[in-house]
């Protein structure tokens, strides 16, 4: 438990990873009903999430019970959680208004979430990024009308990496208004050499995330958009321990500076990073090479790879009191504008 809440000194403890979705249900609109998640049973009785074209998998009942999580959040000492969907259902994949109407279902049960537990739970949307312009209007919808605190993206979109040109209107319209953008992997490229030990999700992952960074640094688009505020899964993936060998690419390789005006690190000191390593060490350095204003409490909740207590995690590291405050929530309030009434 942290030093400070054992105290009595409650820090603001705000978990910018933590997911949430809709399921679809008898109430659902017919042309919605195939493509939302829903639960079906095995031959054991137990929950599954069903997602058309994807194998269930067993469902976390934190995942669509507020209340249950907010248990969990109590116990680990957790006292906000921003609540995205999962990635991987993000539905890009989907036609581009069957994907619209998928996103507001998402986002509407989402907000209803928070607005039921205000002081527990902000909420990312999720939006149609293969319609980019449709994905900047849902965008605008969420924060003005939903009160959302900016938006989750997969890594790519279709294949596409995040410096695709057509991103660019929404890329515009995030950093109008101010949008907080999480960057979770989607499906990892390679799926069938990964088949074998969850090596999708132990190293496909963080590899996806990788790439996802590498692209938009060096395809131009925080040279063109320098104001948006990412903030990248797993604690960006392999990039941040591979920075120096992007540097050297920019040094040395003439593609590397094509749409770009300054080295890497000029564009790394822009991202921001959740603090999910599994290993303090490795946290430790990177708080050291991105900076201690650029990291954020995480936790992957509610999945069994989570850091099921990201406070303590926290707490173990070889910094100040004052350096934990803002990572367990001084740089999420600012980031993302919560209230801290």
């Amino acid at each position: 438990m942290a030093q400070d809440i054992q105290k009595g000194n409650k820090p603001k403890t705000i978990d910018v990873h933590a997911h949430m979705i809709a399921l679809g249900g008898p109430e659902t609109e017919a042309k919605y009903r195939d493509v939302m998640p829903h639960i079906s049973r095995d031959a054991a009785g137990r929950e599954l999430i069903a997602v058309k074209g994807k194998t269930p998998f067993l469902l976390p009942e934190y995942l669509y019970k507020p209340e249950r999580r907010i248990e969990e959040m109590d116990r680990i000492n957790v006292e906000i959680q921003v609540l995205s969907t999962m990635a991987p259902l993000a539905g890009y994949d989907l036609d581009p208004q069957i994907g619209l109407g998928y996103s507001r279902i998402q986002n509407d049960a989402i907000a209803k979430v928070v607005k039921a537990h205000p002081k527990r739970f902000v909420g990312l949307a999720t939006v149609p990024l293969q319609e980019p312009h449709e994905a900047a209007k849902e965008l605008e919808r969420a924060m003005k009308d939903l009160r959302m605190k900016g938006v989750e993206i997969a890594t790519d979109v279709n294949g596409r990496n995040l410096d695709w040109p057509a991103l660019w209107p929404f890329y515009a319209k995030a950093q109008e208004l101010g949008a907080f953008i999480l960057v979770h992997p989607g499906t990892p490229p390679a799926m069938g050499q990964m088949q074998d030990y969850c090596l999708h999700n132990l190293i496909g992952y963080p590899f996806i995330t990788s790439l996802a960074i590498g692209s938009l640094i060096f395809g131009g688009v925080l040279e063109d958009f320098p104001k948006l505020k990412f903030c990248f899964a797993h604690d960006g993936g392999f990039a941040p321990y591979q920075r120096g060998r992007m540097e050297h690419g920019y040094k040395v390789k003439a593609e590397c500076r094509g749409k770009i005006s300054r080295p890497p690190s000029e564009y790394f000191k822009l991202l921001h990073f959740d603090t999910i390593t599994h290993y303090i060490p490795a946290l430790e350095y990177l708080i050291k090479t991105a900076g201690i204003d650029k990291v954020l409490l995480g936790s992957d909740y509610p999945f069994d790879v989570a850091d099921s207590d990201p406070v303590e995690t926290v707490n173990r590291l070889n910094i100040s009191n004052a350096e934990k405050k803002k990572i367990w929530g001084e740089n999420a309030v600012k980031l993302l504008g919560i209230s801290t009434d």
